[in-house]
């Protein structure tokens, strides 16, 4: 079996605060068509770490792919006075909607928060607004509040994920365009959008022929794959894997593996040691 250096991959996306796993690659192995040739490797892992992941794959490891981006960050904003709401939901990043409340003259209350985000990003998210308050007929009445003045975008502003905040908006009536009718805010998430990385990954493929599989054992529990992922969750320490054809089949492989704690956040992953060579 041929041994190449072990590589790092890239974490999928590359944005400051985000945390992101990353894996070690085994590099191309091969295992001969001996009867029961079995290739032994130790994989250590420290920290604080809560399982190990591994992946195995059939075929080289030497193709670049687009990885897609990780769910958004989004945000949901909330128009109230007294029992009328109004609600708009799912804002992407770079995106905007609108949210209009009939409810005539008086204040309204405008809700932010992050329901649905990916909690995994920890950067703030941005936002502007923007407001008019309206009469049956359209036209511009009365409008203030501490955000910005009617019809003026905001400054930008700032969200954490998993926070909230609130505005008053005062609607009342205009000398020439008389009662409001309506209030009409705009929404704009100025958050960076995220984009894809490219990164060393497989031109093997998960997908099982029968023809490989690995076991990962770490002590009292045993995991075996053909191709898909998983995970031991045996804390830190020694973790054995065993790779072999059930078909006495040579083949050349290479596997993934990272130690992620609770979070699945990348602990301490040390390079792997070859203990058997078939």
């Amino acid at each position: 079996m041929k041994k190449i250096a072990q590589k790092i991959l890239l974490p999928i996306v590359i944005l400051t605060g985000i945390e992101s796993a990353f894996a070690l690659d085994s590099g191309a192995q091969n295992l001969t068509a001996n009867v029961g040739a079995t290739d032994y490797f130790k994989i250590n892992c420290a920290g604080d770490t809560d399982h190990l992941n591994f992946k195995l794959f059939e075929g080289a490891a030497n193709s670049v792919i687009e990885k897609p981006a990780i769910p958004p960050q989004l945000f949901n904003a909330t128009l109230t006075k007294l029992k009328l709401t109004a609600t708009v939901s799912g804002v992407e990043a770079g995106a905007s909607k609108e949210i209009t409340l009939k409810g005539g003259n008086g204040a309204y209350t405008l809700a932010f928060d992050t329901f649905g985000t990916n909690l995994s990003i920890k950067t703030n998210q941005t936002y502007a607004v923007q407001y008019q308050c309206l009469n049956a007929k359209g036209k511009v009445t009365k409008g203030s509040s501490t955000l910005t003045k009617s019809g003026i975008e905001s400054v930008k502003k700032t969200l954490a994920n998993g926070k909230t905040a609130k505005y008053i908006i005062n609607c009342a009536k205009d000398v020439t365009n008389g009662d409001t009718d309506s209030l009409v805010v705009k929404l704009i998430n100025k958050t960076a959008a995220i984009k894809s990385a490219s990164i060393a990954s497989s031109s093997a493929f998960l997908a099982p022929s029968g023809d490989l599989t690995a076991q990962v054992i770490k002590a009292v529990t045993a995991k075996n794959t053909m191709g898909e992922s998983i995970d031991v969750q045996q804390g830190s320490g020694k973790y054995d894997v065993l790779v072999n054809s059930p078909t006495n089949k040579a083949l050349s492989y290479h596997f993934e593996y990272s130690c992620l704690n609770t979070k699945n956040v990348e602990a301490q992953t040390a390079p792997f040691q070859l203990l058997q060579d078939q």
